[in-house]
């Protein structure tokens, strides 16, 4: 009795130290190597070391650092980010569809069941 409470209790306490620890920190090598498996042109968010989040177009990469077209609503020189001042980095979709999309979707569907509401109270009104 007494022998499987220890057993069930350090088992326990197992699973809460191994839950509880922090992930260890990505080293630049290992973005190094994620980038170094995507294409120029693919859409990618950062997330740096200091705070800051950038959206935009992987341009290049090599050695110390990727070149990042900034996505802005005023164009900018792209972006020099060393792998060390990384700390995510989030592939985008490509066939993600823009909020504007998102928005004449939306109106149309709305316009659509407007259109059908419409035809069927003419044809009960008919009958």
């Amino acid at each position: 009795m007494m022998k499987g409470r220890t057993l069930r209790a350090l088992t326990i306490a197992a699973l809460v130290a191994a839950l509880a620890a922090p992930a260890g920190a990505q080293d630049a090598r290992d973005w190094q190597r994620m980038v170094g498996e995507l294409k120029a042109g693919t859409r990618i968010e950062l997330y740096l070391e200091d705070g800051t989040r950038v959206q935009g177009t992987l341009v290049t990469h090599d050695a110390d650092v990727l070149v990042l077209n900034p996505r802005t609503r005023i164009p900018v020189a792209p972006w020099r980010v060393a792998y060390s001042e990384i700390r995510s980095i989030d592939v985008k979709r490509d066939g993600a569809m823009s909020p504007g999309t998102k928005v004449l979707v939306g109106v149309g569907i709305g316009a659509g069941v407007a259109f059908l509401t419409l035809l069927i109270l003419v044809a009960s009104i008919a009958d």
